[in-house]
């Protein structure tokens, strides 16, 4: 073989030339001269050729047998072929000996006295082995190479390695081929197929006993040969057909290389699970709410979780923003927890890339804006590639191994409950204080045990980088707090200040000074007479209605201006906020002074507490979200304070890089990003309604129709 292309060697020409079959064409190989022409090929070539590798000789198998042909095609290691066949030693001994006796194929005696003079000549070989029969060494010699190419494959035995062929009649061959096409090609199981297959075996049989031929009766193959013949023709085209194309790609198609990173802080990946607790918030009734919700961003390069949030929420922005907020802080805490570890409180900063999913709460304009913002860039995974996140999906796995199997509040099988004595949906009593404190235990654990992954502790790693590198962080909060938001746009900024939600957010001295900012750089057309109006761009915190910030177009920062009810809004969400709206809608109350909500919502939460008892389950999770105030408070009137950070010391604190937000230099601040919406599942089209079909009447068949029909005969599968 030559570049891949099969030649046979035909004579030598003379000359030095040689004379190569092309087995394709049957016509001579030339070769390409340094000229361009084509000429025939000669010893050097052929020398350079092989010790390039192009040129190879390939042993023929026509003389072969099927077994011995497919031991040939396959590679087996020498090491390898004695630990399946333990008899392929005494094969290659009695062979090479018999080669170099220069004994080929003789008769029954003269392999008897050349098997003795070799058992005599190498004894201590010989006693390893038993002599073996004269007529199985002559088909050694016909079978197992020729002299000189005897390699360790042809030695073993194919006993139980190939394909045997079938025993069974062509007509069962052809039923079980049916069977497992049809096993393939329809939601049946192996059982049902197999049923299937009895029936008609059946069938014929009791056919073939009418017949009048003596045709002896089929046997029926166990359920077992069913079952192997429908492995064997397992792959990707059978698993889509029966399974869908998602599952065979799942189960067949390679995973790519996965995500790297050069650094820590290079890059995030961000995603949210389901737990497998039932917690319980309410200290009165202790309901149940229902599995809460974690949200986890964790460094790709060091597998460090960086950062939780844990909810009761579904997924959503105010979540994933929180999410990223909270990683740019330090986890002090962490000191009295792991005091021999202080490289776990250093465990923050700020992110150069995050890989997210595209549910909305990331794929929407608010999440994309706030990290420009940040100055971190968005990666979306592929649409419907769990895989592609693998790093936060083991990372999943993990904490389930490790906390929520053992946590008092695991998911278990009603009935098992039952039987040890607990309710289901009363005895799993943990708050979610209680589970977030177990899951720091969990983190803990995880990053100062070896991971199976980078192959050392994901806190020591942490370190590494850290000490070369530094942390890289964004040293206003309140700058955070303001950028990383939900947006709303456009806004009409007036001299009462922004209305939004039904409420007014304004404070005198901050509206003056925005409106004589902007009003310049509005257009003219629009504005009111008399008085100044601004479009602006306003992000919030969905989980505080107690402020929002207004974009600065001029002076590229955000201004905040406070909710004039202040003490409805304080610590109450945009969720609450709209559920108390409605509630005063649907009882006809007013809704508009600070009087009228504040009763509004003191009724509301007084029919909660009387009614929640008697609520259901799947009900309970709203009535939390009403009776307790949102958890993650960080901008709260009169509560604020400043984050600093110490310089760095003996005892491993890093040295901290506050990082210049994108904020104050971007030049489209003002505008969200106008990109095109990520796509999402396609909605399934309504067919138009169609005109029922006329019905026409069904004519009555005649006693002639019915004489003339024939029975039936034959056999379709």
């Amino acid at each position: 073989m030559v570049d891949n292309q099969h030649i046979r060697f035909q004579r030598d020409l003379g000359d030095g030339l040689l004379l190569f079959l092309v087995e394709r064409t049957g016509g001579p190989l030339q070769i390409r001269a340094a000229d361009g022409s084509l000429r025939m090929p000669d010893r050097v070539w052929a020398v350079e050729a092989f010790a390039e590798g192009r040129l190879r000789q390939v042993p023929t198998l026509e003389n072969l047998t099927s077994a011995r042909r497919q031991a040939q095609q396959r590679e087996y290691a020498p090491d390898q072929v004695a630990e399946l066949d333990p008899r392929a030693a005494l094969r290659r001994f009695v062979l090479e000996g018999l080669d170099r006796m220069g004994i080929h194929v003789l008769g029954d005696r003269a392999l008897h006295l050349a098997l003795c003079a070799l058992w005599a000549a190498e004894p201590d070989k010989a006693a390893q082995f038993g002599k073996p029969n004269p007529r199985t060494v002559r088909r050694w010699l016909k079978e197992r190479g020729t002299p000189g190419e005897r390699t360790s494959r042809q030695m073993l035995s194919m006993s139980g390695r190939v394909a045997r062929s079938r025993r069974l009649p062509p007509i069962t061959l052809w039923l079980l081929q049916k069977a497992v096409l049809k096993y393939w090609s329809t939601p049946l199981s192996i059982a049902d197929v197999y049923a299937w297959l009895a029936s008609w075996i059946e069938r014929i049989n009791r056919w073939r006993t009418q017949s009048p031929h003596t045709w002896p009766p089929l046997d029926r193959p166990s359920i077992e040969t069913l079952r192997q013949d429908i492995r064997r023709l397992e792959c990707y085209e059978t698993y889509a057909a029966k399974f869908g194309e998602k599952l065979a790609k799942k189960r067949f198609k390679a995973n790519g290389k996965g995500l790297t990173a050069a650094r820590f802080l290079q890059l995030g990946c961000m995603d949210h699970t389901l737990l497998d607790q039932i917690a319980v918030i309410d200290g009165e009734y202790m309901l149940p709410v229902g599995r809460p919700w974690l949200t986890v961003i964790i460094d790709v390069r060091t597998r460090c979780v960086v950062a939780f949030v844990l909810s009761y929420e579904p997924p959503s922005l105010f979540q994933a923003l929180e999410c990223i907020k909270r990683a740019n802080q330090p986890k002090l805490h962490l000191h009295s927890r792991a005091p021999k570890f202080p490289v776990l409180s250093s465990i923050f900063g700020r992110f150069d890339e995050v890989v997210v999913d595209n549910g909305w709460e990331f794929s929407g304009k608010s999440f994309e804006d706030g990290m420009a913002d940040v100055g971190t860039s968005v990666r979306w995974a592929p649409v419907a590639s769990p895989t592609y996140k693998a790093i936060v999906e083991r990372f999943f796995g993990t904490l389930n191994e490790i906390l929520n199997k053992k946590a008092p509040g695991g998911v278990l099988k009603p009935e098992l409950l039952r039987e040890m004595g607990y309710d289901p949906t009363k005895d799993a009593v943990l708050t979610i204080a209680e589970i977030e404190d177990l899951i720091w235990e969990a983190i803990t654990y995880y990053h100062i045990e070896e991971h199976s992954g980078i192959k050392r502790p994901p806190a020591d790693l942490w370190r590494q980088d850290m000490e070369a590198y530094g942390i890289d962080v964004i040293g206003d909060d309140h700058q955070l707090d303001r950028m990383a938001g939900a947006m709303k746009f456009p806004c009409t900024l007036s001299r009462s200040g922004l209305e939004m939600f039904g409420l007014t957010f304004h404070e005198q001295y901050a509206t003056g000074e925005l409106l004589e900012d902007l009003i310049s750089l509005q257009p003219i057309r629009g504005q009111r007479k008399g008085s100044a109006t601004a479009q602006v761009k306003v992000k919030y915190n969905p989980a505080n209605l107690g402020e929002v910030h207004v974009w600065n177009q001029r002076r590229n920062f955000y201004v905040t201006l406070p909710c004039t009810d202040e003490t409805y809004s304080a610590g109450i969400s945009l969720w609450h906020h709209q559920q108390l709206k409605a509630w005063a809608k649907q009882k006809g109350l007013e809704f508009s002074t600070q009087e009228d909500r504040l009763a509004a919502r003191l009724k509301l939460v007084e029919m909660i507490q009387q009614s929640a008892p008697e609520l259901r389950l799947r009900q309970r999770r709203a009535v939390a979200r009403l009776l307790t105030a949102p958890k993650i408070l960080k901008a709260l009137k009169g509560n604020s304070a400043t984050l600093a950070y110490a310089p760095s010391r003996h005892d491993g604190m890093a040295p901290v890089i506050p990082h210049d937000t994108l904020a104050r230099h971007r030049i489209d601040g003002d505008t969200p990003p106008n990109r095109p919406p990520r796509a999402s599942k396609p909605k399934g089209r309504q067919r138009p309604e169609q005109a029922k079909p006329r019905q026409h009447p069904t004519p009555k068949h005649s006693p002639a129709d019915a004489l003339t029909q024939k029975p039936w005969k034959g056999f379709k599968l």
